[in-house]
């Protein structure tokens, strides 16, 4: 059977037919989840970037009412401010932001301190900026140091950028690979009642993240929020893991 052919049938969450497939090499399984994986990163990672250009933040910084930013405190009597960096997916937010972010992370800019955390997850504990490593010679920022630095940087942002991008779709890589690894062992016993061997138990894992996985990344191209599709995402490979091997334990 042809990628194309398995891959219509996964993304469908064929299980009945995919529990029909013939036994394949672990390498051919791990080629398709590669391919997958990396295809998704490939569109995210030039959706971000593309998002990223069409922002202006020199002008932001130019136009947006004065700051001062220093060890005690974030002076800015402004109106809230939503700033996102697509190509690190994280949005900064300075004052009292009510609207949700559509990015990974959040950092949230308090007159006292700031947050980092998860969108939605967000620890309540708030960090003091003398804990930031921008502090040596000087003392404070203003909306002219950050642009200064903006500019000074350009290049080096931009290529940190590139290396977050990459960093991020071999980590993808890895995470699947182990916890498709961990859920085909953890299904060897079920998988022995149908006489599923453990090669099929990790076929059937990497066939079963198609659907999560594009769901993952329309999800993430639209910018629309589920809380917890991280489990969710994983849940669903579970249950088609099992659902193949049940149907294959009825049909014996």
């Amino acid at each position: 059977m042809g990628i194309i052919e398995q891959f219509q049938q996964s993304l469908f969450f064929q299980w009945k037919a995919i529990g029909k497939w013939k036994p394949q090499s672990i390498w051919k399984s791990f080629f398709y989840l590669l391919c997958l994986v990396l295809i998704s990163s490939l569109i995210l990672s030039f959706s971000s970037f593309s998002k990223t250009s069409k922002l202006d933040y020199e002008a932001l910084l130019t136009e947006m009412e004065p700051f001062v930013l220093s060890e005690q405190g974030l002076d800015y009597d402004g109106e809230p401010l939503i700033v996102p960096v697509p190509v690190f997916d994280v949005t900064i937010m300075i004052g009292d932001v009510t609207q949700r972010a559509k990015t990974d992370y959040v950092v949230e800019l308090k007159k006292d301190g700031f947050k980092f955390g998860k969108n939605g997850l967000m620890s309540p504990n708030t960090m003091p900026y003398s804990s930031l490593p921008i502090w040596g010679t000087q003392e404070k920022y203003t909306n002219t140091d950050a642009l200064k630095l903006l500019q000074d940087n350009e290049s080096q942002v931009k290529q940190l950028a590139f290396f977050y991008q990459y960093v991020k779709a071999f980590l993808q890589v890895i995470i699947s690979v182990v916890l498709i690894f961990v859920i085909a062992l953890a299904s060897i016993p079920f998988g022995r009642s149908a006489s599923v061997s453990y090669q099929r138990l990790w076929m059937f894992g990497a066939y079963g993240m198609t659907l999560p996985l594009v769901l993952k990344t329309i999800l993430k191209l639209t910018g629309f929020f589920i809380p917890y599709f991280g489990m969710i995402y994983w849940f669903a490979v579970i249950i088609f893991v099992f659902l193949t091997v049940n149907k294959i334990k009825r049909s014996t």
